[in-house]
């Protein structure tokens, strides 16, 4: 069976579904998290591919995350913040925030920018000297 997130995203972007493997994941929240781990590495590639087409398909795949986002309970939004939103982060620079910031709905850019000063932010003690 299926939650909500796999059903929401192999409904409205199937490529995510294809790209990955699902044998063996017998728990739903793992299909989650690699589904959603996925979508953010197809976000990561857009960006920095940076053709129109592939800026598209990024803000088609946030629409679709917002959505979930925005209905979603505790758990949805903690797994698209620890799975979707966090990898985008990673890769974040000053120059690109803005484009960031363009590519998402009003909604996540909120969730991206506490992300980004929530939890990355507390990553950064772990490098400090």
């Amino acid at each position: 069976m299926k939650t909500k997130i796999a059903k929401t995203i192999q409904l409205w972007i199937p490529d995510a579904m294809q790209r990955i493997s699902t044998e063996g994941i017998k728990e739903e929240f793992l299909l989650n998290y690699l589904l959603l781990h996925e979508l953010a590495a197809m976000c990561c590639e857009g960006i920095r591919g940076n053709k129109e087409e592939d800026l598209e398909k990024i803000e088609d795949i946030a629409k679709v995350v917002n959505l979930l986002y925005q209905e979603g309970d505790k758990y949805t939004c903690n797994a698209i913040e620890n799975e979707f939103l966090i990898p985008i982060a990673l890769e974040e620079s000053p120059g690109s925030l803005a484009l960031h910031m363009t590519l998402f709905p009003a909604c996540l850019r909120a969730g991206y920018l506490s992300t980004i000063v929530d939890k990355l932010g507390n990553l950064s003690i772990l490098f400090k000297n």
